[in-house]
């Protein structure tokens, strides 16, 4: 079968949403339909306001755990992503470094979950500072 080459722009917001129509897509999935969920994607639990949790066994935690106690009233964040590896106290992946799409707000990635569920989503990213930019969110 040939093969064709696509670039596709998708604003930072959507790319979760992205990689989810597109994976659908290359299932074979109907997308006219709302898929049902899948089992065991979404960790249900504790978690009163998001209805998720991540394991605290996850690589994760520590910083889902420095993100939950930063003051409610703090509405935006920034973090370095050093700042990251030493709360985490582990190196990020190469991805996270190369690709603005690792830092995706989607609850299925452990790395997402980790600031999801901590109350926080990802508003912007720059790869050549190292920096994020991470905004409250209401559930």
């Amino acid at each position: 079968m040939p093969l064709t080459e696509v670039v596709v722009l998708v604003p930072e917001e959507r790319v979760g949403d992205f990689y989810r129509v597109v994976g659908a897509w290359m299932g074979g999935a109907n997308l006219q339909e709302e898929p049902p969920p899948k089992p065991g994607r979404k960790r249900r639990g504790a978690d009163a306001a998001s209805g998720l949790v991540l394991s605290t066994s996850s690589r994760y935690a520590p910083l889902h755990e420095h993100l939950a106690k930063v003051s409610k009233d703090t509405k935006t964040y920034e973090l370095s992503f050093d700042e990251i590896t030493t709360i985490m106290g582990a190196d990020l992946p190469r991805s996270a470094y190369d690709h603005r799409a690792w830092w995706a707000n989607t609850e299925s990635h452990s790395q997402a979950l980790a600031w999801i569920s901590a109350g926080w989503k990802v508003d912007g990213v720059d790869l050549d500072k190292q920096l994020i930019h991470l905004i409250r969110h209401g559930r």
